[in-house]
């Protein structure tokens, strides 16, 4: 369920590039978001209610997947790694509470995820909606335990007014193809370091370039160029490249 890298593939026999994006009925867009404002609410234990602002080292992506024949959604908070999804405790002993949600809905230009309070001992419940704003998201809700073992911790965690931005995938084509090698032309995000790994069967992947992606005005206009010259001798060829922050 949860995505550490975005992913370009390209194919040295067929010289074909792909790139997939899935689409709710709403024009909903799968993909990783970059969290970049928003609040999140803990309440109501000895400390009453406390505000985080967002994005932070816990909660700085947002990955969701939208299935287009089943018309059905999951969503995850991510924090700053790309692979660990935000978390609660119960109790300062019970369980970690992810927040990561499947089985949404989708609706006319959102999506809703909703569950009734669940099994003891926390019966837990979940309320949100995610909904497209301008060239963004904007996911409000709330989880929540309708029973609780410990009477000094919070028992309401809600997200408000949090907008999200789709995070551009990275781009790759074969620009040239010569006794040198291929030469692969690799655009992406500035800031973020971008990882190639070339394949003979699609089934073994091995790192063979590794960048940083430059600052330019433009945030998602930097490239950079790399030519693999272990694919001159090779029939078949595969690249597949992914970005980290």
């Amino acid at each position: 369920m949860y995505m550490k890298r975005i992913i370009g593939l390209a194919i040295t026999s067929a010289f074909v590039v792909t790139s997939r994006l899935a689409y709710a009925q709403g024009g909903v867009a799968s993909g990783l978001y970059e969290i970049v404002s928003g609040n999140y609410t803990e309440c109501c234990g000895v400390a009453g209610e406390t505000r985080f602002s967002l994005p932070n080292q816990s909660q700085r992506f947002f990955w969701l997947t939208v299935d287009a024949q089943t018309d059905l959604a999951t969503m995850s908070f991510l924090g700053q790694d790309l692979r660990t999804p935000f978390s609660i405790v119960a109790c300062p002993t019970g369980d970690q509470i992810p927040f990561s949600f499947d089985h949404g809905f989708t609706f006319s230009n959102s999506l809703i995820f909703q569950v009734d309070p669940g099994p003891p001992p926390n019966g837990i419940y979940w309320n949100y909606s995610v909904s497209n704003s301008a060239n963004s998201l904007q996911i409000n809700g709330m989880l929540g335990m309708a029973q609780s073992q410990c009477i000094d911790v919070p028992t309401q965690f809600s997200h408000s007014n949090v907008v999200a931005v789709l995070v551009p995938r990275p781009r790759m084509s074969i620009t040239e193809f010569s006794k040198e090698g291929a030469l692969l032309f690799i655009q992406g995000n500035a800031g973020w370091t971008n990882v190639v790994e070339a394949s003979t069967n699609l089934d073994s992947w091995t790192a063979i370039s590794t960048n940083l992606m430059p600052p330019t005005v433009c945030p998602v206009c930097p490239f950079i160029l790399f030519r693999d010259a272990a694919s001159t001798n090779l029939a078949h060829r595969f690249y597949r490249c992914f970005e980290i922050p």
